[in-house]
């Protein structure tokens, strides 16, 4: 019988199915995904023969072992992982399904767009399907997710793939590395199918939220903007939607550097990098606040309503005007989950200002203030 998530927002059993089913749900939260993926890399350590038993599962299992009742479902999910390696170490979590993946000279709109090394151009839909499978990597997409696991040559190749992803939902990308990456609407990432050489380079347009396989021989680097982040392993956010780039430290320990300017950020830290100034300076934050559109959520903690506006658009997208420039710095705070339609995330801000008006035409919403009688 299907269970609810548990206190740590995992429904185990739902892990299970995936593990003994080969197939992956669309509507896996992020710490399920997080907690499948980290069974893959169990797998592929066993593949590799590096696997130590008594202490290979330990990242897999810290977050079950708080409740002591959730021991026999950790029997099972690594007796499921073990028989999918025997069965086969190269079958991974999906169930093929055709006429998912269209290739194009040019995406349509609202479609995730994956550009190959080798040149093709992919839609990504909503089903699952292999898009790759070599010597280099096999890449295998499912909903709203992307899976790289590498392949078996070690020549270091130099192209790199890049993910695009549209106005509307964030995308789900696990990275032949491990490293786990979650992708705001309307952003970019530029990576390698897989990583060879000193460093692991990735390049980010927009937003993305990182959790970094630890490898201390070869660091975790993403370039953004005029901005670079390394990392060994660690989790944090980069927001770059424009020239101004802010980095948020959820845990571990990361370097940003600006030209000759450099800054350490400890948890619940963040660096804000000012192109025009050059300026990189360091305050406190709240990382949960910062990420929590990773969990699917609108936070917003005396915003103004231009800043609202722009990650609305984003999200649903649309383009907002304002008819004067003090509508658009009216402050509101917004704690919620990120509703399905505009017209329900609009109806909260008028909530607490009943003088504010939205008209939307077509992908235009004009917000305006009227006159209390």
């Amino acid at each position: 019988m299907p269970q609810s998530p548990d206190h740590t927002g995992i429904d185990w059993n739902k892990i299970l199915e995936s593990l003994e089913e080969a197939k992956i749900t669309h509507d896996m939260t992020k710490e399920e995904f997080s907690a499948l993926a980290t069974a893959r890399e169990a797998r592929a350590l066993l593949a590799a023969q590096e696997f130590d038993e008594d202490g290979g599962w330990r990242e897999f299992t810290a977050l079950r072992e708080k409740r002591r009742k959730f021991r026999l479902r950790i029997v099972r999910l690594a007796v499921a992982a073990g028989l999918a390696l025997a069965i086969g170490a190269g079958l991974w979590l999906f169930t093929p399904s055709g006429n998912t993946l269209h290739t194009a000279d040019s995406a349509g709109p609202g479609k995730v767009r994956l550009r190959t090394a080798d040149g093709r151009i992919l839609e990504l839909d909503r089903g699952a399907g292999t898009i790759q499978d070599n010597d280099i990597a096999r890449i295998q997409a499912a909903g709203d997710s992307l899976v790289y696991t590498a392949g078996n040559t070690g020549s270091e190749g130099a192209k790199m793939d890049t993910l695009e992803i549209p106005a509307g939902m964030p995308f789900r990308l696990l990275l032949a590395d491990g490293t786990k990456v979650w992708l705001n609407a309307t952003s970019k990432l530029i990576y390698p199918a897989a990583f060879h050489g000193e460093a692991r380079e990735v390049y980010l347009e927009g937003e993305g939220y990182f959790e970094v396989a630890q490898n201390a021989r070869q660091p975790f680097r993403v370039h953004s903007g005029k901005t670079i982040t390394t990392v060994l392993g660690t989790a944090f956010n980069i927001r770059a939607y424009s020239a101004s780039v802010i980095t948020t430290l959820s845990s571990g320990k990361v370097k940003v550097t600006a030209g000759a300017a450099v800054v350490t950020l400890l948890p619940d830290e963040q660096s804000t990098f000012d192109p025009e100034s050059g300026r990189l300076d360091k305050a406190p934050a709240i990382a949960a606040d910062m990420t929590a559109w990773v969990q699917g959520n609108l936070y917003f903690d005396s915003a103004p309503l231009a800043d609202i506006t722009e990650s609305l658009g984003r999200y649903y997208g649309l383009d907002f005007s304002f008819d004067d420039a003090a509508t658009s710095q009216l402050r509101f705070t917004l704690d919620m989950p990120r509703p399905a339609t505009i017209e329900e995330a609009l109806a909260q801000l008028k909530a607490s200002r009943t003088d504010l008006h939205f008209q939307i035409n077509g992908k235009v919403v004009t917000v305006s203030r009227r006159l209390q009688p």
